[in-house]
């Protein structure tokens, strides 16, 4: 068992670690994964599974190169200075000259969705998840695009997806009973 102090220092490296993270060899194949979705799935309290999720996202966020990694950041800037017109057209580039990079896709899912592509978005998390089935996130965000998309019981199944393997998404566990509820009443005759 890790005490705070030892976990809080791991946590502070491991975002270090990401901030400082160039292109490296690292992806949805890594072999360190299916270790972590073991430990994800065995996890015993939220401070586990979330030391986990942030490896986890780190390996996924490694670019296969420094030109991709670039693009990536560059993508990320567009974004965060509200220009997702920009940052599209950087992902773009980045899922046709990486198009075995998962995150790739799931970032660009991820601003389609921003922008109100909810189609275009689901065909990205699809692509997402064909190249890595344990994205827990983009189940997440495919369950999303659903609930725009007015398909419930479509959103429900996705969310149900991303909980099997990440079973401390509260966000998502609270999304679930919400949509259960509603497609409950949407089956009841009047």
């Amino acid at each position: 068992m890790l005490n705070c102090k030892t976990l809080s220092a791991k946590l502070i490296g491991l975002t270090l670690t990401v901030a400082a993270m160039t292109g490296a060899s690292a992806d949805q194949n890594d072999p360190r994964l299916p270790t972590l979705f073991e430990t994800l799935q065995s996890a015993e309290n939220p401070l586990e599974a979330s030391t986990t999720e942030q490896e986890i996202w780190r390996i996924w966020h490694t670019s296969p190169s420094d030109e991709a990694h670039s693009t990536m950041v560059d993508a990320r800037k567009a974004l965060d200075n509200g220009d997702p017109a920009t940052a599209i057209s950087k992902l773009n580039k980045l899922v046709q000259e990486n198009p075995d990079f998962a995150e790739a896709w799931n970032q660009r899912a991820i601003v389609l969705y921003l922008t109100g592509d909810f189609e275009g978005s689901l065909n990205d998390v699809n692509r997402t998840v064909a190249l890595e089935p344990n994205h827990f996130g983009a189940y997440s965000g495919m369950g999303q695009c659903y609930i725009r998309l007015d398909e419930p019981e479509r959103a429900l199944e996705a969310f149900e997806t991303a909980l099997e393997i990440h079973p401390w998404l509260g966000n998502v566990r609270q999304q679930i009973q919400m949509l259960r509820a509603y497609v409950n009443t949407k089956k009841t005759p009047i």
